[in-house]
């Protein structure tokens, strides 16, 4: 059984402090049992898991969203923080809960605020406890072991607090160490990256002007084969010009006119007859063209 013990203002009486203890087992909504004091008189109560689920049905609300301001109504406290507002901005707005008690001292009811609206969360009938005494006892016992618990608590989170403290000012400090080492190494690495750069280019200009030279020297080589192969051009161009020339001009001799009798005088014979054959062909010739004539006539006759 968990339980706790708050002290609540009632609405009905309002110059009387009273304390209520609440009792449940695994969570408010399976159901829990109320002792209320006042000092002097003690009374106690019980709500069942289906009293709180009809509850949360006549209110027409989630029933864990109800079980939450069970809770928090009888187990927290009498006011909770809740963030609203719209637009943009947060507004920090309370829940409020109270309490009612009739002047018989039977029948306690409790109620949210919200926004100005009452909203009911429920009732239980009470009953005077069989020993008022020995319930305030109880209550005065387990407030102060309540007490001790959060006192016990208390330090642990104040333990904490300084511990994390502590790991956030080491955090802090290393970050810094970290940082330095950072800038030193980056200072370390850019000065290797300029000394790395000036060499390449120092290389770069050298390759650059041995290009440029390299390509001097192709061009005046190209230079010198183009002279040589324009004078070669040039010469055997002189020596066709020539050439042609000794082809084309008349030879300076005089010239000499031979005739048949300078060759018979020089003692070359000379065969001026004609062949018989040669000699006789122009007249069958002739004498077959004849006898042609005279047969064409006779046909026609």
């Amino acid at each position: 059984m968990s339980g706790t013990v708050l002290k609540i203002n009632v609405a009905s009486h309002p110059d009387t402090p009273y304390f209520l203890r609440t009792e449940w087992a695994g969570d408010v909504g399976a159901g829990f049992t109320l002792a209320l004091t006042d000092g002097s008189a003690a009374w106690i109560g019980e709500v069942s898991e289906d009293e709180v689920t009809r509850e949360a049905s006549d209110m027409g609300v989630d029933r864990q969203q109800y079980v939450d301001d069970l809770h928090q109504a009888l187990v927290e406290g009498e006011e909770r923080g809740r963030e609203g507002g719209s637009g943009g901005g947060h507004k920090a707005e309370k829940d409020n809960y109270s309490f009612h008690l009739t002047p018989d001292h039977c029948h306690l009811s409790y109620e949210k605020t919200c926004k100005g609206i009452l909203i009911p969360l429920g009732s239980v009938e009470l009953q005077p406890a069989p020993d008022p005494l020995e319930l305030n006892q109880e209550l005065i016992g387990q407030t102060l072991q309540q007490g001790t618990e959060l006192g016990l608590l208390n330090t642990k989170l104040r333990e904490e607090n300084r511990q994390l403290k502590r790991e956030h000012k080491r955090i802090l400090r290393e970050l810094g160490q970290h940082v330095k080492h950072k800038e030193a190494t980056e200072q370390k690495l850019y000065s290797r990256f300029v000394t790395v750069l000036n060499e390449k280019k120092a290389k770069i200009r050298g390759l650059r002007h041995s290009v440029r030279q390299l390509q001097r020297t192709a061009h005046s080589d190209d230079e010198e084969e183009d002279k040589e192969e324009q004078s070669n051009r040039e010469g055997e161009d002189v020596t066709r010009e020539e050439e042609t020339s000794q082809r084309t001009t008349p030879s300076q001799q005089p010239t000499i006119l031979i005739t048949g009798r300078d060759l018979v005088a020089g003692g070359i014979p000379m065969d001026q007859s004609v062949p018989r054959d040669q000699a006789s062909a122009p007249r069958r010739k002739r004498r077959s063209l004849r006898v042609q004539t005279q047969d064409s006539s006779s046909d026609t006759e």
